[in-house]
């Protein structure tokens, strides 16, 4: 069955991601503009030295909620062809390395930007992945994980 990219595709990944191939999945001819965000592992937060990270995925959880999520982005824009694909990395993640990686095309580039936007401020309030930042003394979970 082909992926149904106009209501939202989600994955989690164990690989690592590949931004240019991504955002290519959601490329139509009917689309004029492809936005993409590439969240990549920083070196450096809350004043510490990040080494790597360590995301968990409530894997039951976030397929569901992320398809609320695509559901929303829809009726933000209840006028708008969107083609969502959303990548999530699981395990470790390297400095540098990209965590996430959003895709989104559309006939016009304001309705894919905002689609984008939507889309990675939702799912870092309600998406059930967390993140372990590693530091070279230590470990800190990122936001809350009950």
């Amino acid at each position: 069955m082909a992926a149904d990219y106009e209501q939202g595709v989600f994955e989690l990944s164990a690989e690592p991601l590949e931004s240019a191939a991504l955002e290519a999945r959601v490329a139509h001819p009917a689309c004029g503009a492809c936005v993409g965000f590439t969240g990549t592992t920083r070196e450096e937060n809350r004043g510490q030295r990040v080494l790597r990270l360590e995301y968990e995925a409530f894997e039951r959880m976030t397929g569901p909620e992320m398809g609320r999520i695509f559901e929303r982005c829809r009726a933000e824009q209840p006028q708008a062809r969107l083609r969502m694909l959303v990548v999530h990395r699981v395990g470790t993640v390297e400095v540098g390395e990209p965590s996430i990686v959003i895709a989104v095309a559309s006939p016009h580039r304001a309705q894919a930007f905002a689609a984008c936007r939507f889309l990675i401020d939702e799912l870092k309030r309600t998406l059930p992945v967390w993140k372990k930042e590693i530091y070279a003394d230590g470990a800190h979970w990122i936001g809350d994980r009950s």
